[in-house]
């Protein structure tokens, strides 16, 4: 088991929601188009959960359902009052009308297949992604990007999406227009 899985199985997403996130998912409610409110809702990378509860009160979903691959931290989600189910969504992800992808895409590592993918299972897209600084934070483990790097990679996967950057991370809502497959 590699050291990432190791440190996420024992500790989810965070060990406890920070001030920097807490920032985050301020800045995330005040600019949540509305459109992306009250949908059928997927948080694929859900963790422990405790990011999941935050973000179903900021989207407010018609239903919410969330994913992970790991075992232990399903268990934690459902025991925080969110359904979660055990899935390796590098095998295949459910579909459905909106996905939701909080710090997940740099643990991924091909983060273009990886967006396309989503984009093809999907309508709408939410994406939220730490951006890498100038030196590395230890802290955060996957492969996080610099600013432009991720910019492109969204011009290029997710056309016609906002972007918006706050507090050292990349917000993205994506809405394909023709509808998913």
């Amino acid at each position: 088991m590699t050291l990432q899985r190791l440190m996420y199985y024992f500790f989810g997403n965070n060990v406890v929601v920070g001030s920097h996130i807490k920032k985050q998912l301020a800045y995330l409610r005040s600019i949540v188009p509305d459109d992306f409110k009250h949908r059928d809702t997927h948080d694929l990378g859900c963790g422990d959960g405790k990011i999941s509860v935050i973000l179903k009160d900021i989207f407010q979903p018609a239903a919410f359902k969330g994913y992970d691959i790991c075992p232990e931290l399903v268990k934690r989600t459902n025991g925080k009052g969110i359904e979660a189910e055990v899935k390796d969504l590098g095998k295949g992800l459910p579909g459905g009308e909106m996905a939701i992808m909080w710090g997940v895409l740099h643990h991924i590592d091909n983060m273009a297949a990886c967006l396309k993918k989503n984009r093809d299972c999907y309508e709408y897209l939410f994406i939220r992604e730490p951006l890498r600084k100038k030196h590395r934070d230890l802290l955060e483990l996957g492969h996080p990007m610099f600013e432009d790097e991720l910019k492109q990679l969204v011009a290029e996967t997710l056309p016609g999406s906002q972007v918006f950057t706050f507090h050292n991370a990349m917000f993205v809502f994506y809405h394909n227009e023709n509808g998913h497959h």
